[in-house]
């Protein structure tokens, strides 16, 4: 049997079988701000371009501590997951009626 992940909005009931940790339903996804999605693209666009030519940020961990390349590799991750989180902020502050 396939692990399902819930939508990361409270009370919402949808799932996927997505190999993914979090998840936004098509409904709650609707609610996200066209500016907020708009940087999250944008990050992850440039996230994806920057792991084509440096494949070794996928896996960071691997890279000398305190290298230039795994720093960097750091702050990559970092500003995706701060763009993803304003997504996930936004979309639950909407569905509870706060924004």
């Amino acid at each position: 049997m396939t692990k399902r992940v819930a939508c990361c909005v409270p009370f919402c009931r949808r799932t996927t079988s997505a190999d993914t940790s979090e998840w936004l339903c098509p409904n709650h996804w609707r609610i996200v701000q066209p500016s907020i999605k708009q940087a999250y693209f944008r990050t992850l666009l440039r996230m994806r371009k920057v792991l084509r030519r440096k494949p070794q940020y996928r896996r960071y961990w691997e890279l000398p501590p305190g290298s230039p390349a795994r720093m960097s590799a750091i702050d990559m991750w970092a500003r995706y997951r701060s763009a993803w989180a304003k997504c996930k902020r936004d979309a639950i502050e909407g569905a509870a009626g706060i924004s």
